[in-house]
């Protein structure tokens, strides 16, 4: 086995009940798996701080309590990270830049923005977005209104961006200080916002776009692509600009999106209708460059009336990069080619709510 094939890899995933913690190589032959951590609690996210390599960050949403969770020995033991929070779910957890050490953002659900500086301690609001002039205007999707996703810059600490449903993708260049709207190019929902609020008056902000999920091109920080509720989007300047991408899919409609180190793209579409998929799994690639999508199905079962959580999809850093990602029916797929071919590494799991790749 080469030395790039020996590199250590964890994959977490986050389930209904719990944390589990598969570890292995990038030659992904085998896994030694642990767990479940944190049993009883609806486990939102789960994410390997890749600061330390051996901090794992978790959000819980049980026993009465909705909170964060930590572990300092990759998983063994566990401790709340700060006291709960009043709200009704804590949704994504992401650990600071290198050079914060102590730094963790928190997402929660009704949409809000959290930060800690003491590595969970104490949490603060950031109140610059949770306070933004057009929060009166971000309405409920069908999970709620909820901050469901953190993208930072490995380059720029100062560089954020978050999606929010139903409200779209904010931005800030300076730490959270100020932040932007960018969701230019997107469909807007303004009109039924609108109807469904009854507004006597059209809408003033342009927040109403219903984001989904949103990674960043690990091989080019500009590039951030996204899935949303009317399509796929890429953006190749920090999302200032959003371009429809969707052309090509059977179904405009996903929530899980990832992205390798050589550029490439993959999602799963789902119908709009249903928020659920039967028949042939498949996954499907855009490469970087390319316009058009592949459909990958080689070793995916036919399936019956699953879906795919938002967070449920993750990459690797190893080469060529690794896709994986979980369903409600608790099977987790992986791939090492590239999408060419897929193998189930985990079965009769709880519902899959999560999947985050860290290197050891």
């Amino acid at each position: 086995m080469s030395n790039a094939a020996a590199e250590g890899l964890v994959i977490l995933v986050g389930t209904r009940e719990g944390v589990y913690v598969y570890e292995g190589t990038c030659a992904r032959d085998a896994w030694s798996v642990r767990g479940p951590y944190l049993p009883g609690l609806d486990i939102g996210n789960a994410v390997l701080d890749p600061r330390d390599r051996r901090t794992i960050w978790a959000t819980g949403t049980g026993d009465g309590s909705t909170a964060a969770y930590r572990s300092d020995d990759l998983g063994h033991t566990w401790q709340m990270a700060g006291e709960p929070f009043n709200c009704e779910t804590v949704w994504q957890i992401h650990p600071g830049h290198v050079s914060q050490p102590e730094r963790v953002y928190l997402g929660v659900k009704p949409a809000a923005l959290y930060q800690s500086d003491d590595r969970g301690v104490t949490w603060q609001p950031v109140m610059a977005l949770n306070a933004h002039a057009s929060a009166p205007e971000w309405w409920e999707g069908g999970a709620g209104k909820v901050l469901h996703t953190i993208v930072t810059d490995p380059d720029d600490p100062n560089d954020l961006t978050v999606g929010i449903s139903v409200a779209g993708v904010f931005h800030s260049s300076d730490g959270g200080s100020t932040w932007n709207i960018r969701n230019r190019g997107m469909v807007s929902m303004a009109e039924e916002w609108a109807t469904m609020m009854e507004a006597d008056e059209q809408p003033q902000h342009l927040v109403h776009s219903c984001v989904h999920k949103m990674v960043r091109n690990p091989a080019c920080p500009d590039t951030l692509y996204q899935q949303n509720h009317d399509g796929m989007y890429r953006s190749d300047d920090r999302g200032l600009n959003w371009v429809d991408i969707s052309e090509g899919l059977p179904d405009r409609f996903g929530f899980v999106v990832g992205a390798t180190t050589d550029g490439a793209m993959y999602v799963v579409p789902q119908s709009m209708d249903t928020i659920r998929f039967s028949g042939q799994l498949g996954v499907y690639r855009r490469r970087d460059g390319a316009a058009t999508w592949d459909r990958l199905t080689n070793g995916l079962p036919q399936i019956d009336n699953i879906t795919l959580y938002r967070d449920a999809m993750a990459t690797d850093h190893c080469t060529p990069g690794g896709i994986y990602f979980g369903t409600s029916s608790g099977d987790v797929y992986c791939s090492r080619d590239g999408g060419e071919g897929w193998s189930r590494m985990a079965s009769n799991l709880p519902p899959v709510r999560s999947v985050e790749c860290g290197r050891l």
